[in-house]
């Protein structure tokens, strides 16, 4: 696939996103030029596909720094004037009722404590019979093989659970425990719950096999590297000693299991939307 002439400017991080992101964005427009929201936009990437796909976009966020960078990146492209950004917190929108005809909000809403308001105001800005799509959750990024040679088999698994533990934790910290925001169902309950219509979703996949180019290997290092990080973080520990100092021989390329020298290392990773309708 030809990529834009902005795709340069994303980290190998997003551009592998990006091979997920980019059909996800596509599905939903279906050939259609939608009138889009964007709630949470980040750093404005995904702002950017919706317009690559002729919509009109607005995009929100709270983090100036990511407004700042999200304007940036969007006058390097040739999308600029159909793409418009705000400060705004998704709680409370600065739009009037039915605007949009499509909100999309991506790792975005598990950091919302009161998530039946936050939908509510969400579905208030969408037109009737428009769609409100939550990219949440998907497949674990899975690339070790269960025996690596080193340490005990089955670290990808492991790895896995100290991922939910590092996420628990975090989530635990930064929301509020009270009674009324503990939500404990899945995204498509919400939707239900928020009564919308023709609930469906959807999963997303990419894999790749070693050995990797340039673009792959700075994104599986960086996954690598991610709980080294977490793992003397605020929220750490969360890896076992013994499964520290594998990743940390994974990452080191002068260790004779160095990941980038293997070549029997198999990325893949899902991401799912969760889709609603507004009768």
């Amino acid at each position: 696939m030809a990529h834009p002439s902005w795709f340069a400017h994303l980290s190998g991080y997003d551009q592998i996103e990006s091979g997920i992101i980019q059909p996800m964005i596509e599905w939903l427009c279906n050939g259609q030029s939608l009138t889009v929201l964007d709630a949470g936009c980040g750093r404005g990437q995904q702002a950017l596909w919706f317009a690559n796909e002729g919509c009109h976009v607005t995009g929100v966020d709270m983090n100036p720094q990511s407004l700042k960078s999200a304007i940036d990146l969007s006058q390097k492209t040739p999308l600029v004037d159909t793409i418009q950004f705000h400060h705004s917190d998704i709680r409370a929108l600065p739009f009037a009722d039915e605007t949009f005809d499509l909100v999309w909000t991506s790792y975005v809403l598990h950091h919302i404590s009161d998530l039946h308001r936050t939908v509510n105001e969400l579905k208030r800005v969408l037109k009737s019979g428009g769609r409100l799509a939550i990219r949440e959750g998907g497949l674990p990024l899975q690339m070790l093989p269960h025996d690596i040679g080193m340490g005990e088999p089955g670290l990808q698994d492991r790895l896995r659970v100290a991922q939910n533990r590092w996420f628990d934790t975090m989530t635990k910290a930064t929301l509020s425990q009270s009674d009324q925001f503990h939500y404990p169902y899945g995204w498509s309950q919400l939707l239900h719950d928020a009564h919308f219509a023709d609930i469906h979703a959807k999963t997303f996949v990419t894999e790749f096999l070693s050995p990797f180019d340039a673009i792959q290997s700075e994104f599986v290092m960086w996954h690598l590297n991610r709980f080294l990080e977490r793992d003397h973080g605020e929220y750490g520990p969360i890896l076992e000693p013994d499964d520290r100092k594998t990743v940390e021989r994974l990452v080191d390329h002068t260790d004779d299991f160095y990941i980038l020298n293997r070549n029997d290392i198999h990325v893949r990773y899902g991401l799912s939307v969760y889709v609603g309708t507004k009768e």
